[in-house]
């Protein structure tokens, strides 16, 4: 298989991507800025697109340009990531691992994750992000992440996606708002101000039922994508929000929020381990993915993120 792409060109234009000018990448990389912007010159001509927009303080991405940053960008991890699990057979777990979260799974284990990783994989450099789901299979389809935690399967044959947990999802809202005591029904819910992220893929999540999914929407009367933003609201009082209990765990035990289960009809869904069929795996990726599943189980077992251990499925995997 031949292609027209060269790897020093690619790392040559990613550092001119991330710093924003040939100048700042000329002295990052040590090397002439006038070599690089050959170098950058040659991959357009041999790819027939502009890449880059050269301005006199800086650079801006044209649309292919921004095509290209993103598979370039996961190009050279998987080539770094290849040569470090080579190197790395003899000596301690090394190299680079991108884990990717949605904003439930950020708030419920991402700090203790972090914590384990830095504790037991020292040598290994973590990357964090944090996404909606739909946005978190993009980013594993052009590399950018090489495990993610979302809250719908990828609905693309390269990735797989190992179901962890089944949630019920909960009302939350301040005691003065929604009281206390067990489930209220969704017509209830639904006479309060809602307050829900506006991404049709987050409603998809909620509710598999599209009645019921445009019931809600319906409602809506303020939308927030970010999860601390959303609960602030909601701590306020400014409505209530219909989540997972787990996004709103200090709250709940601060007894700032109340939770109670959405029924009639109830809510659930399912929380799943996304890799990527693409490549393999290096071995701190392995190991990363192995403390997720560990970190997952302690916090179901706490009560941090209530809900149905998949555990026959994960003893198998």
């Amino acid at each position: 298989m031949s292609t027209k792409l060269d790897f020093r060109r690619l790392r040559y234009f990613v550092a001119v991507c991330e710093l924003g000018s040939f100048s700042k990448a000329s002295e990052f990389l040590n090397v002439a800025q006038s070599a690089l912007s050959q170098h950058v010159a040659v991959l357009e001509e041999d790819l027939g697109v502009q890449l880059l927009v050269r301005q006199p303080r800086g650079v801006n991405r044209t649309e292919a340009g921004d095509r290209l940053f993103a598979h370039a960008r996961g190009v050279l991890h998987a080539l770094e990531q290849a040569e470090l699990d080579v190197l790395s057979l003899s000596r301690a777990v090394i190299g680079p691992v991108m884990v990717g979260f949605n904003y439930t799974a950020m708030e419920a284990i991402g700090l203790p994750f972090i914590r384990r990783v830095a504790s037991t994989l020292t040598e290994v450099k973590l990357r964090v992000i944090e996404a909606h789901s739909e946005i978190m299979h993009q980013w594993m389809l052009s590399g950018q992440a090489d495990i993610a935690l979302t809250l719908v399967p990828p609905n693309d044959d390269r990735l797989e996606g190992v179901p962890l947990l089944d949630e019920e999802l909960v009302c939350l809202g301040t005691r003065a708002m929604i009281g206390d005591g067990g489930p209220i029904d969704l017509a209830d819910v639904l006479r309060l101000p809602l307050i829900m992220p506006g991404r049709t893929a987050v409603l998809q999540a909620l509710a598999s039922d599209a009645e019921v999914r445009n019931a809600i929407a319906a409602k809506v009367y303020l939308e927030i994508e970010s999860a601390i933003p959303l609960k602030r609201a909601v701590s306020a009082g400014l409505g209530v929000t219909v989540q997972s209990a787990a996004l709103a765990g200090d709250e709940i035990a601060r007894g700032e929020l109340v939770a109670r289960p959405v029924v009639n009809p109830s809510m659930g869904r399912t929380l799943y381990l996304v890799s990527s069929r693409m490549k393999t795996a290096s071995r701190a990726v392995v190991e990363a993915r192995r403390l997720m599943i560990d970190v997952v189980r302690e916090a179901h077992r706490s009560g941090r993120w209530p809900g149905r251990l998949r555990e026959s499925y994960l003893e198998t995997r």
